[in-house]
């Protein structure tokens, strides 16, 4: 359902005072606030966090390493499960100190429904199942450790669950245990999808920045 169109325009009127933007633009992006007229959502990053420019996904993806055993290539792979439309990390800057450092994340993809029709599902719940039968074949010992009742943000479902894989990088020696709260709304013909990862290993825990960004989203 959404919040109404009344309603979000005022909340991004808000979210995006002082900022000087071209009204036809459909993305904005204001300090901790990231606005997305086209899709209909607004949410607020991690305070001192980072937002990942469009043209740097694609270094990113070169250094994660995914999909260890599959017969696709890494670019086949990362193609298939195609880009986040944003993505807001804690150490957003390229610094020396932070070289195999874990950085906590959120990343959002979102896909039309249309996309996926024919696959096999009809429900959301569905399509879950089949989501987490595909990332245990990308991300290494993925698993799903805890499952949470639905809820509602701005009057639309959501799903949630923990789980944890290893997380593999050119920039570290071994495996890196990572623990991943994931999101799942279906909302205005469109899929959204929130990954939150975070590494307790390293000590780089984000769980309360993840709660204030849940409650920050709102949907039109």
């Amino acid at each position: 359902m959404g919040i109404g169109r009344k309603e979000f325009i005022r909340l991004s009127s808000f979210a995006l005072v002082g900022l000087s933007i071209d009204p036809l633009n459909a993305v904005a992006v204001n300090q901790n606030a990231y606005v997305n007229k086209k899709l209909g959502i607004l949410f607020h990053k991690p305070k001192n966090w980072g937002f990942i420019a469009v043209k740097d996904f694609g270094k990113i993806k070169s250094e994660q390493l995914i999909g260890e055993g599959l017969e696709d290539t890494q670019e086949e792979i990362w193609e298939a499960l195609g880009d986040p439309i944003c993505i807001a990390t804690k150490y957003y800057q390229d610094k020396p100190e932070y070289k195999g450092v874990f950085s906590p994340t959120i990343t959002l993809n979102i896909t039309p429904k249309e996309e996926l029709a024919g696959l096999g599902h009809e429900t959301l719940e569905e399509l879950m199942a089949m989501s987490e039968f595909g990332t245990a074949r990308v991300l290494k010992d993925f698993q799903v450790i805890k499952r949470y009742e639905p809820y509602y943000i701005s009057d639309c479902k959501f799903f949630e669950h923990d789980a944890e894989y290893l997380f593999e990088h050119v920039e570290l020696n071994a495996p890196l245990k990572v623990d991943l709260k994931v999101l799942k709304a279906e909302h205005n013909g469109f899929y959204y999808d929130f990954n939150c990862h975070q590494s307790k290993v390293q000590n780089q825990f984000a769980g309360k920045e993840f709660e204030e960004f849940k409650k920050s989203i709102r949907l039109l």
